[in-house]
């Protein structure tokens, strides 16, 4: 296995320097769970990497690869987990339960929520926990783990929330709308698109809400509700936007293409990737933005869309990736691995909102004024 996986790592070191890429885009370290990982990693102030698997269990990995701990779910830890002032980690599962556990796995509490969850836990800042349920309902507890509220969306909710800075929730529903929720729980206003809502909602720094739909488009929503404008791509779009350069927005399609999109809607470049776009894009701190693809890749772009490496996984990649202070990108696979790929910039990129969940610890709370 050492020597297998250094011919690997050679192998890697000499794809990159063909290229021009020097060290970036080379494998770090690789940590084998024991199924699909679909999963966004979360990070710790002390650089832990925690992330959950199709194989019940819920990881957190040093920093050099080697695993600190593993709690066992119930079932497959589908969705991400959200870290709450580096204290609390929110650990969603497919048998509706969500763990509230310290940062060295022991458990503090769980709740059930009537069906599996799907979604991963957005984090307000008065410590409210929402998070949706394929029970149709968007559950908001407090940080005992006691219910405060419920509120029926229509649908099943694979959609994870985003919390804007007034408190607002947004989220989408199989119902083909996307909800603006009051912290109280009431529904301020419904978007109708004309397909489920399984993509995340993304906040921008004026407040417009961006999300996609299995009707093929991405969407610009207004705070009041209202569309903005809408972008046409050849599928449906899973795939959950992320902010860059220039307000420059990115999603991926099932139409095998990922996008640069104008803050005014516009096309700014697309690439095709000869697979699906699960996967959502990161942000980093230079600019570069990444994202995996169907076609087992994870793929570096320029903001302006000149390809900058890619590197291979030996399955498809639903996952989307999250990038360290260190400089490090990390990202799962449905070949039970996760990857820590090393990058030459660190963190993330100073947007409102710039990747899945929005921040290291996948609050799901927008970055205006941090």
């Amino acid at each position: 296995m050492r020597n297998k996986g250094f011919y690997f790592l050679l192998l890697i070191i000499g794809v990159s320097l063909l290229t021009g890429c020097g060290s970036q885009g080379r494998r770090l370290w690789r940590f084998e769970t024991g199924n699909a990982v679909f999963a966004s990693p979360a990070i710790g102030k002390d650089g832990m990497v925690y992330v959950g698997s199709h194989d019940n269990k819920f990881y957190a990995i040093k920093p050099d690869g080697d695993l600190a701990w593993e709690f066992e779910a119930e079932n497959w830890v589908h969705g991400s987990a959200a870290i709450e002032n580096d204290e609390i980690l929110y650990v969603p599962d497919f048998s509706g339960n969500l763990y509230a556990l310290t940062m060295d796995g022991e458990l503090i509490w769980s709740f059930k929520a009537d069906r599996k969850i799907q979604t991963s836990p957005a984090l307000a800042e008065d410590g409210t926990i929402y998070f949706g349920s394929d029970d149709k309902f968007l559950y908001a507890l407090d940080s005992d783990g006691e219910l405060k509220w419920k509120t029926d969306l229509g649908g099943i909710v694979v959609s994870c929330p985003a919390i804007g800075e007034d408190g607002t929730i947004y989220v989408g529903s199989e119902d083909q709308g996307l909800y603006a929720v009051s912290p109280e729980g009431e529904i301020v206003w419904r978007f109708d698109a004309n397909g489920a809502v399984y993509s995340s909602p993304a906040i921008g720094a004026d407040g417009t809400i961006y999300v996609g739909s299995r009707d093929y488009y991405l969407y610009a929503i207004n705070p009041d509700g209202t569309e903005q404008w809408r972008f046409e791509t050849g599928a449906e779009v899973y795939s959950s936007p992320a902010i860059g350069v220039d307000e420059q927005i990115y999603v991926g399609s099932m139409d095998n293409h990922f996008y640069a999109i104008t803050s005014d809607g516009e096309s700014a470049w697309e690439f095709d990737t000869r697979d699906w776009v699960i996967s959502s894009p990161a942000i980093g701190g230079d600019g570069t933005v990444y994202v995996g693809a169907y076609n087992q890749s994870v793929y570096a772009f320029s903001a302006d869309g000149e390809l900058l490496w890619k590197h291979k996984t030996d399955k498809y990649i639903s996952s989307s990736p999250q990038i360290s202070e260190e400089g490090v990108l990390y990202i799962g696979s449905d070949d039970n691995y996760i990857y820590a790929i090393v990058l030459d910039h660190a963190g993330l990129f100073d947007s409102a909102w710039p990747r899945f969940r929005g921040d290291f610890e996948n609050s799901g709370f927008v970055q205006v004024g941090d």
